[in-house]
């Protein structure tokens, strides 16, 4: 049986967050609205002050401890999918929509008086930093996110990258701690030439880490199922006769159980 002391005190600085969110937007518009500046200033302010309200509810799923209860298995041409949580993706989308919103307008209007060497100067570094990684993640969002396992192959699209590898050359699977948190580990005998990756596309440079030989999941992203879906993985590593029921409504049901017993419980 649960301590409810430290359940009860997680809940209290998550409200105690929350609120010191709430009124840090709503001071923000307010400033907005209320200031004695010209009406782009506080145009501005006004729309961080939005963009500030809109972040309350995303920091809240985010910092909470409740379970996902999103159900995201399906059956799509044959293979068991499970697609991953978009809330963090449009959480992302969202800081990053208005904060490019607001250096575009802040740009856009110092170019509009006459300031154009300054205004180009400070402002698009701010463009660019907030609206080059907007776009990667409107195109991630675009493209979906999930574990596709069909009776050959398991494949994984996570927001940067697609990997996949043969089951017949899965060696185990574990739960890892990768540099984002705990991961479903999908480790090969070899990273041989059953196992692929690439880099989905992209306009931000930089490198996203692939492992040669593995594939994981993203243990989070496929909340409620992640604690079934480590046992169900397993099983058809080490049996190719159980890979039989991928694409099925049986492997949809032994997925669900974890979302079923977490509505039970509740």
């Amino acid at each position: 049986m649960s301590d409810p002391q430290p359940r009860s005190r997680r809940r209290l600085a998550l409200v105690a967050l929350l609120t010191l969110s709430a009124l840090t937007g709503l001071g923000v518009l307010a400033t907005g609205v209320l200031a004695p500046w010209s009406w782009q200033a506080r145009l501005c302010v006004a729309i961080a002050g939005i963009g500030l309200l809109g972040n309350v509810p995303f920091v809240g799923r985010h910092w909470s401890s409740s379970a996902r209860r999103a159900d995201r298995v399906r059956t799509r041409d044959g293979a068991t999918v499970i697609a991953y949580d978009r809330v963090p993706a449009y959480a992302a989308a969202w800081a990053l929509g208005w904060t490019t919103l607001v250096a575009v307008l802040g740009t856009s209007f110092g170019v509009a008086g006459g300031h154009t060497g300054v205004s180009l100067l400070l402002g698009l570094p701010f463009v660019l930093l907030f609206g080059l990684p907007l776009v990667d993640t409107l195109l991630a969002l675009l493209r979906g996110a999930e574990v596709v396992a069909d009776r050959e192959r398991l494949t994984v699209r996570s927001w940067h990258t697609e990997t996949s590898i043969a089951w017949d050359a899965v060696e185990r699977v574990t739960l890892d701690l990768g540099p984002r948190g705990m991961v479903i580990a999908v480790t090969g005998y070899t990273a041989g030439t059953t196992w692929r990756g690439r880099r989905l596309p992209h306009v931000l440079p930089g490198r996203v880490p692939m492992t040669p030989g593995r594939v994981d999941v993203d243990s989070r992203a496929v909340e409620p199922h992640s604690p079934w879906l480590l046992v169900v993985l397993q099983a058809w590593a080490a049996d190719a006769g159980a890979r039989g029921q991928i694409g099925t409504p049986e492997a949809e049901r032994r997925l669900r159980q974890g979302r079923d017993m977490a509505a039970g419980s509740s």
